[in-house]
């Protein structure tokens, strides 16, 4: 038996659903010899796109299809592989996808086109990440982004830092083994300079990164307060619809709650929290060990406030963690403005008040 990396393996490329054309990908020692079978035809030549009957493996017409065979090395997978590219919708890409099984292929896994090409070195380990990613991208940015990934700009930023780094390491190795040598005195200075270069490019590379995890997957935006303070009412008004339950009583948000929202061209990902108080309800304290979790991993923190009410000791606890977060965006909401206003905004004088 053929270990699995060898078989040769076939899935329908597109997505699934009614649309005007639908792709069968097959790739393996075999596309070439399934292309034969179910198109009858005797020469097939590399990347010539090729309109041709397809038949099942009883001799039964599928579809008119346009069939493109793509030589070893040189495709995707670095594997011989055959396209067909039929009429849309998934019947007649089913019945060509069955038939390519019934001619000795296996239903390819999820994602294993991209995992050949990267164990025949057709991408590396970013591009590889980036293709998956791409795919789910929710932005133009998201895109733009990965889309330069996926071209080797990033395993081209860690190839230069490796060779800058073994450079240095080899002026490094000279001058110990050379120590008594009359070596030039500019040596150590470059080394330093090198060195020092690399780390400014890595410490922007860092920074970037949580920008581009924002504009991927979305930039988290946690409403925290305390019970009551209208968190839910919040979130509801800015996704347009009723999503969490809004209610006089206190408490009524146990559990996080996340949906996402479209703002100009990014992806906005919303969490509703627990109301932070004291509690005995051990429902409660895990909620509230939730909301701190999610203030954590949150890119911009909404400290909400209720302005009818007068400030007290958990308004001065949700302020407290507000003030001891780093690397947030923080932003402070007074509501309920249209009530006599009771609270000490005074309190957050050391912050931007909305």
């Amino acid at each position: 038996m053929l270990p699995s990396s060898q078989h040769t393996i076939a899935a329908i490329a597109t997505a699934h659903g009614v649309s005007s054309i639908a792709i069968v990908r097959v790739s393996g020692s075999e596309a070439l010899s399934i292309a034969h079978k179910l198109s009858h035809q005797s020469n097939i030549i590399p990347r010539e796109a090729r309109l041709t009957a397809l038949y099942t493996a009883k001799n039964e017409l599928i579809d008119q299809a346009i069939m493109i065979y793509f030589v070893a090395p040189y495709s995707f997978t670095g594997e011989e592989i055959v396209e067909f590219q039929c009429h849309g919708g998934m019947v007649v890409a089913q019945e060509i996808l069955e038939s390519t099984l019934a001619c000795g292929a296996r239903l390819a896994e999820a994602g294993e086109f991209s995992k050949r090409a990267f164990l025949n070195g057709k991408i590396d380990l970013s591009e590889a990440e980036a293709i998956s990613k791409l795919i789910e991208a929710k932005s133009l940015k998201a895109a733009k982004i990965l889309a330069k990934q996926m071209k080797g700009e990033l395993k081209n930023f860690v190839d230069e830092s490796r060779d800058s780094l073994l450079k240095s390491l080899a002026y490094s190795e000279v001058m110990i083994d050379y120590a008594e040598e009359d070596i030039p005195e500019d040596i150590l200075a470059n080394i330093h300079k090198q060195l020092d270069a690399l780390t400014s490019q890595m410490e922007q590379i860092v920074q970037a990164s949580h920008r581009r995890r924002g504009l991927i997957e979305g930039f988290k935006v946690a409403i925290i307060g305390k019970p009551n303070v209208g968190k839910s009412s919040l979130l509801n008004a800015l996704l347009s619809y009723d999503r969490a339950i809004v209610s006089d009583v206190a408490g009524t948000t146990r559990d996080t709650i996340e949906e996402q929202v479209r703002i100009g061209s990014h992806i906005i990902r919303l969490v509703d929290t627990a109301g932070i108080r004291e509690s005995k309800d051990s429902i409660e304290k895990i909620g509230i060990e939730r909301t701190l979790d999610s203030v954590e991993d949150a890119d911009v923190v909404i400290g909400l406030f209720d302005s009818s009410r007068v400030y007290d000791k958990e308004d001065a606890k949700i302020l407290s963690i507000l003030e001891n977060l780093k690397d947030k965006h923080i932003i402070m909401a007074v509501n309920k403005s249209d009530l006599e206003i009771v609270f000490e905004i005074e309190k957050l004088k050391n912050h931007q008040v909305l």
